[in-house]
């Protein structure tokens, strides 16, 4: 884990100014740093790089790397946890190394397999390989989106970082404020791929890359998380499978030369990784709330972290959730993030880094795949019910309670006015209206419509398989839209702030592909969704914990403010209107958020 950043352009006298870049990334990586750059006719690349050691903590590994006859180099952000045998394989072809490090098995693979080396990875990364023969730069972003990778393209001249402000840093400059970007933020609290707040530049879509030769760009796809297949399986035998397959990606994920620590939820997906784990990790970190005064049952989780803890004999630190400073500040890496799961992040990054940790395990993904939030439910179950819909909605809304019950029965009534599934879904993953987005941006309804503020979801949506039923697809449009948008960012941006990487074995890739073939009758069976993990909890976890309902990661509606701007005291508004001040900051400091 570590931070990536470089230029390529046409002007062969052209060179990375290497003192802003590397500070720009130093949080990133604290452990080293370094810098590269190559030129020929017609073309100059420059690298930089900032260390997070923790495969391979000598200087052999730091980078940029190169081949044996270093005529390819390579910056590179993530873990490739199927190195081991990927690099058995490169030494079976006469491939020397020069480190441990697990990331140096792509320079080998792509000396072999140029491009189609991506695919066999199975990992997290965003990485720059450039060579110092044709002058050819490519970045690639592993197929599920775990690290960013961010660019901008001007007159020919390429620039890339892994994060937007280190983007700047290394002398890319902003354009105008991206209105549809800002509009999209209003809805979700974050911003779908590949948009940024920058008209300028553009966030690299999950499982792609993109090829820069004097000045020409080319982007292609490399990994695929589905072809649409579904298997004939009954529940049990998913259980099975499902507890082999992670109990292999936990191994895969727990590849460290140092300690590995867990973010404890209380959930089940972080217990089961807790637990595969076999003492593995050796402290955990979690969240404690006392105050519960909506019924939201935030405090539970601190009663089954203490249950785990007596249970696997795992030292926990539990931290108080009253210290979390929940603000309108700004991302650091100038990110636009209103979720709060950010701030707890942060919070948790922090507290691990002080206990001298580099890497923890999480459990984002195990909802995506398994059908685990109540929208997927919704999905599969919510019957439209037209313009009755919107009346029960306003209906709700005006009883002036902050319960969680009702506020997302409003949402479901809102939702069930939609005529198609589609829309439907959208109603219950937005925060605002075109009424409200148009008054904070100072815009038409027209220009910030759900059709445009939805449009990356839609085409998502529409390259699903139609012969989906609306539960996989609700899943599916999470797993490539939703996950990298912010489950995901939220964790880099966040961990990385402080020099912790973020693992996430939900997410291994075969995993994934195995739990996208499973039909919408083992995920959900009447009301009940995530029958699998629910299952799989049942048999491993105290039954406490494998028994308590789903929990977001959150904080208490009150400590986001307490009263939304709409005049809803609903989390919704609640949540809107934090965003909405979020927007105005980053507005007024724009071109420096």
């Amino acid at each position: 884990m570590c931070g990536i950043g470089g230029v390529a352009t046409r002007d062969a006298q052209l060179q990375l100014d290497v003192g802003p870049a590397l500070a720009a990334l130093a949080h990133r990586g604290p452990d080293a740093s370094g810098h590269l750059a190559c030129s020929g006719e017609g073309w100059a690349w420059s690298l930089a790089h900032t260390r997070l050691a923790i495969n391979d903590l000598t200087g052999a590994a730091d980078q940029p790397l190169a081949n044996e006859d270093e005529t390819l180099f390579m910056a590179f952000n993530g873990e490739i946890y199927n190195s081991p045998e990927l690099r058995r394989h490169c030494e079976s072809h006469g491939h020397v190394f020069r480190s441990r490090s697990d990331g140096e098995v792509i320079l080998h693979l792509w000396e072999m397999e140029g491009p189609a080396a991506l695919a066999r990875l199975n990992g997290i990364f965003a990485v720059a390989i450039a060579s110092a023969t044709s002058g050819e730069l490519f970045l690639a972003r592993d197929p599920l989106g775990v690290k960013p990778l961010f660019y901008a393209e001007t007159a020919g001249a390429l620039t890339f970082a892994s994060e937007l402000r280190a983007l700047t840093a290394i002398g890319h400059r902003p354009g105008s404020v991206d209105v549809d970007a800002l509009a999209q933020f209003l809805t979700f609290l974050w911003i779908p791929d590949p948009a940024t707040p920058d008209e300028h530049a553009r966030s690299l879509e999950p499982g792609t890359f993109l090829r820069w030769h004097r000045g020409d760009l080319e982007q292609k796809m490399f990994a695929e998380l589905f072809d649409g297949s579904v298997q004939d399986i009954d529940e049990p035998t998913a259980v099975v499978e499902s507890e082999e397959l992670l109990r292999a990606a936990v191994d895969r994920q727990l590849l460290s030369d140092v300690p590995v620590g867990i973010m404890a939820s209380g959930g089940i997906d972080s217990s089961l990784l807790w637990s595969f784990a076999d003492g593995r990790v050796s402290r955990a970190f979690t969240i404690e709330w006392s105050d519960d005064r909506n019924g939201e049952g935030v405090h539970e989780d601190t009663r089954a972290v203490r249950e785990l803890e007596r249970a696997f004999s795992t030292p926990v630190d539990y931290l108080p959730g009253a210290k979390v400073e929940i603000d309108d500040a700004l991302p650091a890496s100038g990110d636009l993030l209103a979720d709060p799961a950010y701030e707890l992040t942060r919070f948790i990054a922090a507290a691990a880094r002080d206990h001298g940790y580099k890497v923890l395990l999480a459990g984002q993904g195990g909802d995506e795949l398994f059908a685990g939030y109540r929208r997927h439910l919704a999905a599969h179950l919510l019957p439209p019910i037209g313009p009755a819909g919107g009346v029960g909605a306003r209906i709700l809304s005006r009883l002036g309670t902050d319960r969680v019950g009702v506020e997302y029965a409003a949402r479901l009534s809102r939702a069930a006015g939609r005529h198609d599934p589609f829309r439907r879904y959208m109603e219950l993953c937005s925060y605002s209206s075109a009424r409200e987005r148009a008054e904070v941006l100072g815009t038409t309804e027209a220009e910030v419509a759900d059709d445009v503020v939805w449009a990356r979801h839609q085409a998502v949506y529409e390259e699903l398989p139609a012969s989906w039923p609306s539960l996989k697809k609700a899943t599916a449009l999470d797993l490539k839209v939703y996950l990298p948008g912010l489950g995901l960012a939220y964790i880099d941006r966040a961990g990385m702030e402080f020099g912790v990487e973020i693992r996430v074995p939900w997410l291994d890739l075969d995993l994934v592909r195995w739990a996208m073939t499973l039909p919408a009758g083992v995920l959900v069976r009447g009301l009940r969704g995530k029958r699998v993990p629910k299952q799989l909890a049942a048999r491993v976890l105290p039954r406490d914990v494998a028994a308590r309902p789903k929990r977001s990661f959150g904080v208490p509606a009150a400590r986001v403010s307490e009263r939304g701007d709409t005049g809803s005291r609903f989390r919704q508004g609640r949540y809107f209107a934090r965003a909405r001040r979020m927007v105005e900051a980053y507005v007024d400091r724009w071109p420096d958020p």
